[in-house]
Formats: structure tokens, sequence, C-alpha cells
């Protein structure tokens, strides 16, 4: 991400307008060589492009950034992180549940989960993403979403905006392919267990409801 402020100007006045030339985009305090570096930088980013005539403007990608190129670190890190909550089960009835191995909130039990891409559907990504880590052919329904905030004493461990997706018959045999986590089938799990994440009992109440609704939960560790 643009960590340089000038870099980050250049990248916020042209998300505003469609094309700029050098002197429109440069302010006055800063010396001609050193605006230049750093515009040069973001056209070697492919961030912003020059046109022809000498104007320049953001690339596809400059655009996904655009006005958010201000943000500061703590700003992108309070933002939502969207995901995508796997219920899988077996015809038998088994849920699979999945030990975290990583922060945040490791050592933790919870259900696995995936990171949704513009490029593919939801439930597209879900099907992939549980065959790639853990081998079972799996179809995916929408079942619900949401917020998740989780508190370590006064300081934010995670915010999630989820959504939830429920397999209830899936095919094969586990075969875990994830570094970050391990896997395993409980026939009868407590959800409210004290190495369960703290949202189980929750999510699960939710995917039991059969509404598909809207869910905003707070928790304490």
């Amino acid at each position: 991400m643009i960590q340089h402020h000038i870099q980050q100007a250049i990248v916020a006045k042209l998300a505003t307008n469609q094309t700029l030339r050098f002197s429109e985009l440069q302010p006055e305090e800063i010396d001609n060589k050193l605006f230049d570096y750093h515009l040069k930088q973001l056209i070697a980013s492919k961030i912003v492009k020059k046109s022809s005539d000498g104007e320049y403007e953001l690339t596809p990608y400059g655009r996904k950034i655009g006005v958010s190129a201000r943000l500061n670190m703590k700003d992108r890190l309070d933002r939502a992180f969207s995901v995508l909550f796997l219920i899988i089960r077996r015809k038998n009835g088994d849920w699979l549940l999945y030990r975290r191995k990583s922060h945040p909130l490791i050592g933790r039990v919870g259900f696995m989960h995936a990171r949704p891409s513009w490029s593919e559907t939801i439930l597209g990504t879900a099907t992939r993403v549980t065959k790639e880590q853990t081998g079972l052919t799996a179809s995916f329904k929408v079942c619900g979403h949401g917020y998740f905030r989780v508190f370590e004493g006064e300081n934010l461990e995670s915010f999630t905006h989820f959504t939830l997706l429920v397999a209830e018959d899936v095919d094969g045999e586990l075969e875990v392919n994830d570094e970050f986590a391990e896997y395993e089938w409980d026939s009868n799990p407590d959800f409210s267990a004290k190495d369960m994440l703290p949202n189980m009992a929750d999510i699960v109440t939710l995917y039991q409801s059969k509404k598909s609704d809207f869910l905003e939960k707070e928790y304490r560790l």
C-alpha cells in the first residue's frame, strides 16, 4: 500500500478528477524534482499512468485505491475484515471444526473460513477453498450475515463482516492442506466451551434458525 504522503496526495487528488496535468497535480510547496520522483514511483507501480497528451490519470488498480490512499494504518485496521464462515457437515451430522494456529485468537476452535474475492462468487470461493484446504467436495448455500467485534479486555482483537455459508452433505475424505489450522470432525461439539471462538454459539443459532438473518454482536474475552 502507498506509504509516502506525497504519493498518497497524488492518488487522492486524481481520485476526484478524470485527468490532471503535472502543474495541476503539484503542490506549490514541493520541489519539482521531488514531486517528479514520487509521480514516477506511482507510474512504475502501475497506480498512475500518463496519457499521450501529457495528462495523468489513475489506472484501474489506482482507481481501486482512490481516496483511501490517505488512510493511515490504524484507519485500515479499524475497517471490518470481510470473511466467509463455512459450516461444513457430513451426512451423518458431524461438524467440521478447526483450531487456529495463528493470531488473532490463536488456539481457539471455530468453523472454517474463506476470504471473498471479486473474481468469483462467494459460493464458488467457498467450494474452491474447501477443496483446496480439506480435500472435501461441498455445495454451499447462504445462511446469514452480519458483524462481529471481539475484544481482549479493552483491545480490539478482530472486527469482521461475515457471510455465513452452509454445506450439509459434503463428500470425500478429510485431507488437510492448511498450515494455519488443524481440522477435525466432531459429532457433538460443545459450542460454548472455553476453547471455542466466542461467536460459535451465536453462529450455530443463526444456522439453526433457517432464516438467513442479520446478526451483529460484540464479545469480551
